[in-house]
């Protein structure tokens, strides 16, 4: 969560019964773990019983990926900053960090692996602070949102994390959590995210583009239910870069 679990409450399970809907065709889940080997054991994956692959449609897929033939982006997001409520300091950016800590710490920081605020945080001399969370766990079963759980306990104090993660987990949260979009981190760091098919599914592909087109406004509506950070006033800079895109 918040994109999908086998209780169907997901944004995406949602906007996956949006287009069985719209489109008229019976919608299936098959569940795979979205980490290396995710589009060899999906979408390009035969089935062993029936023919076909063993999907047909993949979602929450990167906007640029060289394995699958990504749609139109159909939500973004930022890396954003939780922390529980009311414990008398507001971040609102990394160096916000630096300052609560000298007032108020020290703080527990917890961090995934890789995280894009992992520099700044060591450059800032909190490097000692930090407690580090696995991104790719080989425990299926291990969501991100552990992250919020232990922030709610006081195991950590603040978390720089993914914003849709981040959001959801604050939202169902009995401890109140305030998460804040790490905005200063520029258009560069505003990641989008597609439908996928395969390569040679380009109609399949043509399809989709026009469900994202046509529903764009119902689709929005059901990502708002799950809290994302804002993206109004994003940095403009550092830009995007340019990326051209392979057509095999």
């Amino acid at each position: 969560m918040p994109y999908s679990n086998k209780n169907k409450e997901g944004f995406d399970n949602k906007i996956a019964e949006l287009l069985g809907e719209k489109l008229g065709i019976p919608i299936e889940y098959y569940w795979f773990p979205q980490r290396i080997g995710f589009a060899r054991n999906t979408i390009k994956k035969e089935h062993p019983e029936r023919g076909g692959y063993m999907c047909d449609l993949a979602m929450s897929v990167p906007e640029h990926t060289d394995f699958m033939l990504p749609t139109k982006p159909y939500f973004s997001s930022i890396e954003a900053v939780a922390y529980r409520s009311g414990e008398g300091y507001e971040i609102k950016k990394l160096s916000d960090l630096k300052e609560a800590d000298a007032k108020h710490g020290p703080l527990k920081i917890g961090l995934f692996d890789r995280a894009v605020s992992t520099k700044a945080i060591i450059d800032m001399g909190l490097g000692d602070r930090i407690s580090y969370y696995q991104l790719m766990s080989g425990d299926v079963n291990a969501s991100p949102g552990r992250a919020i759980e232990d922030l709610a306990a006081g195991k950590i104090d603040v978390i720089p994390m993914w914003g849709p993660v981040a959001g959801y987990h604050a939202k169902i949260s009995d401890v109140p959590i305030t998460v804040n979009p790490l905005n200063e981190l520029g258009q560069l760091h505003v990641f989008s995210f597609s439908m996928a098919t395969r390569y040679s599914n380009r109609d399949w592909n043509k399809l989709l583009n026009k469900f994202i087109d046509q529903n764009k406004d119902e689709i929005n509506a059901i990502i708002a239910e799950y809290n994302l950070p804002s993206l109004e006033n994003v940095s403009p800079t550092p830009a995007k870069k340019p990326r051209k895109d392979d057509d095999d």
